[in-house]
């Protein structure tokens, strides 16, 4: 499943990100999951974010990488694939 780097957290631990999905579908993160190939904890929450009207934007996601090493792996606007079996 495809994904857009919305924001990044780059001097916070743990290191985080938001992301929106850009395609349509459910999707779930495993221990052995990745983001564009990096490493990310094993749940997935949703951000207190706003669409332009005020409505939450159910579609920013907040990962959490494993290591704060791989920050420099992503930048904002990226899109990225979520690999739910680590490959």
């Amino acid at each position: 499943m495809r994904f857009r780097i919305e924001y990044i957290a780059q001097h916070q631990r743990p290191a985080y990100l938001f992301a929106r999905q850009l395609e349509a579908g459910e999707f779930l993160v495993s221990a052995a999951s990745r983001l564009g190939g990096v490493a990310i904890k094993p749940y997935v929450s949703q951000p207190r974010a706003l669409t332009s009207d005020g409505k939450p934007d159910l579609l920013v996601f907040t990962f959490i990488l494993a290591t704060a090493n791989d920050l420099p792996k992503l930048r904002v606007g990226q899109e990225v694939e979520l690999s739910a079996t680590g490959q």
